[in-house]
């Protein structure tokens, strides 16, 4: 048995849901692709992230170092 009864059965019904259907799956491609940009991203970052929380404990060991052998900053 049908969800639609005959009445709604139309050609301008089906012309309708054809263009429902058309825009539907193309923002749900274009959002697809929006989410693989997002991820592709975010791995840039965390990535970006490891450097940089490496270049801040190189950074602080040097100063730690040169603090405890000099003291200040002459």
């Amino acid at each position: 048995m049908s969800r639609y009864p005959d009445e709604q059965l139309t050609p301008r019904m089906l012309a309708q849901k054809l263009d429902l259907f058309r825009r539907a799956d193309a923002n749900a491609q274009n959002t697809r692709s929006e989410i693989s940009k997002t991820r592709t991203r975010l791995h840039e970052l965390e990535n970006l992230l490891v450097t940089l929380e490496d270049e801040i404990t190189e950074a602080a060991e040097f100063c730690e170092a040169y603090f405890l052998r000099h003291g200040r900053m002459d």
